[in-house]
């Protein structure tokens, strides 16, 4: 069983979401402080105390790569979001897809059928899609990277649910290569939350929400085998997420989801758990549906997963 570190334990167990108010930066940024502790001192752009964090990495490399977790780190991004999976070894390493080849050189093979040896020699593409001379990074070389930086690591498991072994090697390897406590964990499936609630007891995870119109629209690849169907996210729905895995845990959804549910904002905020936004269309969609939602409820989520530059989608957001 590990302990987390005190200052992410702080960045969202009671990250409320901040009310809108005037003055409006200045309020919101003092709400972020007081519940986020040491992470809302990183944040550079003026968000009114939104966190955002870079969706795969830094947009200007490719996907999931090194080069794109070193870009956010030094650009106004309070953190960085990537994917994980496991070689069959057990190795984690950053990829979004079931199988291989949108991003990478090799196509049709699952990251779980390769090894390390095989892993090192697939190439990444650029977000236009071609191929490049970058590696795919296993997680240790972004734990390496990241060891001083005072910004947070937001790991997706990627991985379908088999066992317990996926979610605990990935906290174990956290908490080791990021022993200052700035990282959390997410996933699709519940399943993954609670193992990792196993060895990590009072770190935050975050449970995503699929918006299936959305994934349909942008990524009809993976909707069919998927088979996730639609939550309604309500009071009780909170409250059994809240039993399964066990507190601090926070709901990351589609801005669309968000949209058709403001009211997910205020019964989060009333059980002290963080909101998170990401959108699969454009960051200006996203900032526009947020806008109107904050119109509606006065509230902002805790922190949006963003694809584009922060200053820009802070503008949006005003």
């Amino acid at each position: 069983m590990v302990t987390k570190a005190k200052p992410l334990e702080q960045h969202v167990a009671r990250a409320a979401t901040p009310r809108i108010s005037t003055p409006f930066v200045r309020l919101a940024q003092l709400l972020l402080t007081v519940s986020l502790g040491a992470a809302a001192s990183t944040a550079i752009a003026d968000c009114g105390g939104i966190v955002l964090h870079a969706h795969r990495g830094s947009p200007e490399h490719p996907e999931n790569s090194l080069s794109s977790v070193r870009a956010a780190l030094a650009g106004s991004w309070d953190g960085v979001e990537i994917d994980l999976q496991q070689l069959r070894d057990g190795t984690s390493v950053l990829h979004h897809d079931p199988l291989l080849g949108r991003t990478t050189s090799l196509r049709g093979r699952a990251t779980g059928s390769l090894d390390a040896t095989a892993w090192r020699e697939v190439r990444l593409k650029n977000r236009k899609g071609d191929l490049t001379r970058e590696a795919p990074p296993f997680l240790d070389d972004v734990l390496g990277v990241m060891k001083e930086s005072p910004k947070v690591l937001n790991a997706e498991i990627k991985q379908a649910f088999s066992n317990c072994g996926v979610a605990e090697r990935t906290v174990r390897a956290m908490h080791e290569g990021r022993s200052s406590g700035q990282w959390f964990v997410t996933a699709i499936e519940r399943a993954h939350l609670r193992c990792a609630r196993q060895v990590d007891p009072t770190g935050y995870l975050g449970i995503i929400v699929l918006d299936l119109q959305s994934v349909a629209l942008q990524e009809r690849r993976i909707a069919e085998p998927l088979r996730v169907p639609q939550p309604q996210v309500d009071a009780r729905w909170l409250e059994a997420l809240q039993r399964e895995v066990g507190a601090p845990v926070g709901v990351h959804l589609d801005v669309h989801t968000l949209a058709s549910q403001p009211a997910i904002l205020a019964m989060a905020r009333e059980r002290g758990m963080a909101v998170f936004t990401y959108s699969l269309a454009d960051d200006r969609r996203h900032a526009d549906a947020l806008r109107r939602v904050a119109e509606r409820t006065q509230l902002w989520p805790t922190g949006a997963i963003i694809d584009g530059d922060p200053d820009v989608f802070c503008r949006a957001l005003r």
